[in-house]
């Protein structure tokens, strides 16, 4: 037991990964003794949502306040800086394991009614590992009696060998990003076309400093949208399944000036809503009694 709860260590051929109870989260994950992801040691608090499950809402709710069917609701803000309520319930309680296996691994959690958040659901996440790589599969059950809204993404951080976040060129076929205040709450949707935001073709990150939210995605004829990080001769895939239309992208700028993660990973976030949606209602999934809903993302590494 650690003191992010108990951790399970999984492999399959060249690949292994660790998950902790702590926010359900993706500890390691390493190819041929390589890391793809800015993970964290057994004694660290993730320190900033590396690898969490963030749901029933990922990104911000404007002061923590919103409306459903007519009526207002008031979360703890949890972001003292923006004013906001940040990446959901979730994040940082310790998930029970439902499921283990050598290769795979399934965690759930209760989410109880509360002032901010009167709705009762389970959430779900299978780790696992495969001959196509990791694949993090999410799932909700609401357990209650109303009509629940609802949003889910994972904060993993990514690496290239050798390569920090200046190293990399980024691909991510998106038609529109999300214009923010100094807050980093929704302003409006601008076009990608013709802007220094444009990844739709592969880009230099250097320079570029992001914590944006990207939607208007172009899958591929799989109708799988992804993001594609590379680096001298190296690669590594994040892909998503339908249910998530946007995809937040975070360049690790917000560490201390002398510490090793500032810019060293790339927060790469697959969502199925993005900030604010509770109040928007844009992208937002309503989850009926007894229905259960179910979507995948997964990473997919070359080394060169």
């Amino acid at each position: 037991m650690t003191i992010n709860g108990q951790r399970w260590d999984l492999e399959y051929g060249a690949q292994r990964a660790s998950v902790v109870q702590r926010g359900g989260a993706l500890q390691t994950y390493t190819v041929d003794g390589i890391d793809i992801v800015d993970g964290f040691a057994d004694d660290e608090l993730p320190p900033a949502f590396n690898g969490a499950v963030l749901a029933p809402w990922p990104n911000r709710i404007r002061d923590g306040r919103w409306t459903w069917n007519g009526q207002q609701y008031q979360l703890p803000v949890t972001e003292p800086s923006t004013g906001a309520a940040l990446h959901g319930l979730v994040s940082d309680v310790l998930w029970q394991a439902d499921s283990v296996g050598t290769d795979a691994v399934t965690l759930s959690v209760p989410i109880a009614p509360s002032a901010g958040y009167p709705f009762e659901l389970r959430v779900t996440v299978t780790w696992s590992l495969s001959a196509d790589g990791l694949r993090c599969q999410l799932g909700a059950l609401n357990t209650g009696l109303e009509s629940a809204p609802f949003g889910v993404a994972t904060h993993p951080f990514f690496r290239l060998p050798g390569a920090r976040v200046d190293d990399l060129d980024l691909t991510l076929p998106a038609g529109q990003w999300l214009e923010t205040d100094s807050n980093l709450l929704p302003v409006a949707l601008r076009p990608t076309g013709n802007s220094e935001l444009d990844f739709t073709e592969p880009r230099p990150l250097g320079g570029l400093r992001l914590d944006t939210a990207f939607t208007a995605v172009m899958p591929d004829f799989h109708v799988i949208s992804s993001a594609v990080l590379t680096c001298r001769g190296s690669a590594v895939t994040i892909w998503a399944e339908p249910d998530f239309t946007w995809w937040q992208i975070y360049t690790s700028d917000y560490f201390e000036p002398d510490s090793e993660r500032l810019r060293r990973g790339l927060a790469v976030e697959a969502m199925t809503c993005g900030p604010d949606a509770f109040n928007s209602g844009a992208d937002l999934i309503v989850l009926e009694p007894g229905v259960p809903w179910s979507a995948g993302w997964g990473v997919r590494a070359q080394l060169g």
